[in-house]
């Protein structure tokens, strides 16, 4: 297929992606600059700050995005539940972490609702795009992505969680966070470029890549 389906939304769609890809590429950086910087000196958290800053940002604007794929995905009794309960949580992470910027919420509070809306993400983003592995107008490449970012999400942050309470030898709490923090920092990294991808799909940039049909051979 040459032609991509163009659904009303799309373009608004495609400039907030963007937006996403931005903010969400800050947010690497200054996370990645907090922990190398501002960790090991005790502050100040000027990195982390931004931080929570391009955070809320970032869970804002997703929120369409999020519902015009959801316009593309083939329905079934779980697809409504799930696209709600991930907008719900998009909303949540925006706001703990504007509050955690205006010294309303406290950190622990506000890590706490952010790992969660990351957790609730992650599930949507492997859900949904093993389901939009059906639907032939939808990049093979934007789905793989999203499948394999969602699947690392949703491996590495409990690896991590059990890592960090469990009660077992210091190497193994040691290498069962790493191996966590590793795959779910790999997600992380690669969020904010599905974001800008999707961008160039809802703008019609990104061409179709689909397997090429193929056709029975003429008798004789």
């Amino acid at each position: 297929m040459d032609q991509l389906i163009e659904i009303p939304g799309d373009r608004t769609a495609s400039r907030l992606a963007y937006a996403a890809a931005a903010t969400g590429a800050i947010g690497v950086v200054t996370l990645g600059a907090m922990f190398a910087v501002e960790v090991p000196r005790g502050g100040p958290f000027v990195f982390g700050t931004i931080n929570d800053a391009t955070g809320a940002v970032f869970n804002a604007v997703v929120i369409p995005v999020i519902l015009q794929v959801h316009r593309r995905v083939p329905p079934a009794p779980w697809t409504e539940p799930i696209k709600w309960v991930t907008v719900s949580s998009c909303a949540a992470g925006a706001a703990s972490s504007a509050l955690l910027v205006f010294k309303v919420l406290d950190f622990n509070s506000s890590t706490a609702i952010s790992i969660a809306s990351i957790t609730l993400q992650g599930a949507w983003f492997y859900l949904i795009h093993n389901r939009l592995q059906k639907v032939d107008e939808y990049p093979r490449t934007l789905s793989r992505l999203g499948r394999a970012i969602g699947g690392a999400m949703l491996v590495g942050l409990p690896i991590a969680g059990i890592g960090y309470a469990s009660q077992g030898p210091e190497w193994l709490r040691t290498a069962l966070m790493g191996a966590g923090t590793a795959v779910g920092a790999a997600a992380w990294v690669a969020w904010p470029y599905w974001y800008f991808r999707a961008g160039r799909y809802f703008s019609h940039k990104l061409h179709h890549d689909a397997a090429p049909a193929t056709f029975p051979k003429a008798a004789g």
